[in-house]
C-alpha cells in the first residue's frame, strides 16, 4: 500500500506538473514538448492504474489482507462510498483531462489548455478529500495542501525534460534561456512550496513537541532534511552549473545531467516517506 500510494503521488504530480512545464514553456523544441507529452500521458495512465488497484488494495484491507477480500464487490462498494471513492474518481477523471493539452502537440488552443487544467484542479482537489487535512481547520489545510502540491508537481516534472536538454548537443542558446527562465520561476515555487509546507506541518502537528515527539513529527523532519538537501542541489544548478553551460563550459552539461539525476532520486525517496507519512501515521499519534 505504501509503494502502490508513492507510485501514486509521483504519477500524479509527474501527470499534472507536464502541464504547467508546457504553459510556463510554449517554445520548446517539437521533439522536447513530445517528449513532454510522451511523459505526461503516461504518467496519467500510470496514476490511473495505481488509484484502481489502490482502491482494490483497501478493500483487502479491510477483509484481512487476501485476494478474495480484494475482489469481494461488498468490501470495493464499502471503499468507494467512502471518501476514497470520491478521490477515485476526481484522480480518474482529473488524470483524463489533463492529457488534452499533452494530444495537442502542435498548437496551443484555449479549449486544450483550460480542460488540462480543469484536469489539473481536480486531481489537487483529490488529495485533499482524504487524509489529515480533513481535520480543522479544512479549508486552510486544504489550500495549503494544494498549493504545495502545484509548486511541488511543477518542479518534479520539470526534471525528466531538462535532463535531456542539457545533454542535446545543439541549439545550445535556447536550451540556456530555458534553463534560466526555469531557475527563475523555480526560485518563486520553491518559495512558495517551502511556505506551504512549514505552515501546513505547523498546523497538523500543533507546536515544536509534538513534531519532536512523535512518529509522524519525527518523519516530517526527515522529510524536510531531505528536501533541504534537495534544495542545495537545486542552488548549486542555478548559481554555479547553469553559468557554466551559458558560458560553454564542456563539462557543464555532464555536471547538471548528475545532478538532476540525483534530484530525481531524492524525490522518489520524498514520496516514499510521504506515503508512509498517509498511510501509516497521523498528527495525532
Amino acid at each position: 500500500m505504501i509503494l502502490v500510494a508513492a507510485g501514486i503521488y509521483l504519477s500524479a504530480l509527474v501527470a499534472t506538473g507536464a502541464v504547467l512545464f508546457r504553459l510556463a514553456f510554449p517554445r520548446l523544441p517539437d521533439h522536447d514538448r513530445r517528449r513532454v507529452a510522451r511523459m505526461g500521458v503516461l504518467s496519467a495512465w500510470a496514476g490511473g492504474i495505481l488509484i484502481l488497484f489502490q482502491w482494490s488494495l483497501e478493500a483487502g484491507y479491510l477483509g484481512g489482507g487476501n485476494i478474495a477480500a480484494a475482489t469481494n464487490p461488498m468490501l470495493l462498494g464499502i471503499v468507494f462510498d467512502g471518501a476514497s471513492g470520491g478521490r477515485l474518481i476526481l484522480v480518474v477523471a482529473g488524470l483524463l483531462l489533463v492529457q488534452a493539452i499533452q494530444l495537442n502537440n502542435l498548437a496551443f488552443s484555449k479549449t486544450a489548455n483550460s480542460l488540462s487544467l480543469v484536469g489539473v484542479l481536480l486531481v489537487m482537489l483529490a488529495f485533499v478529500q482524504v487524509g489529515h487535512t480533513v481535520n480543522t481547520p479544512r479549508l486552510v489545510l486544504a489550500v495549503l495542501l494544494i498549493v504545495h502540491l502545484m509548486a511541488a508537481a511543477f518542479w518534479v516534472a520539470s526534471l525528466w525534460p531538462l535532463f535531456h536538454l542539457v545533454g542535446q548537443h545543439y541549439n545550445h542558446g535556447n536550451t540556456a534561456r530555458i534553463l534560466t527562465r526555469f531557475g527563475q520561476l523555480a526560485m518563486g515555487g520553491v518559495g512558495v512550496l517551502v511556505l506551504a509546507g512549514v505552515t501546513l506541518a505547523t498546523l497538523l502537528t500543533g507546536g515544536l513537541t509534538p513534531l519532536l515527539t512523535t512518529a509522524y513529527g519525527q518523519f516530517l523532519i526527515g522529510k524536510v532534511l531531505i528536501v533541504a538537501v534537495l534544495l542545495l542541489f537545486a542552488a548549486a544548478n542555478k548559481w554555479r552549473l547553469v553559468p557554466a553551460f551559458e558560458s560553454g563550459d564542456a563539462t557543464a552539461p555532464r555536471r547538471l545531467q548528475r545532478s538532476i539525476a540525483l534530484e530525481v532520486v531524492l524525490v522518489v525517496v520524498i514520496l516514499l516517506i510521504t506515503a508512509v507519512l498517509t498511510r501509516v501515521t497521523s498528527p495525532n499519534g
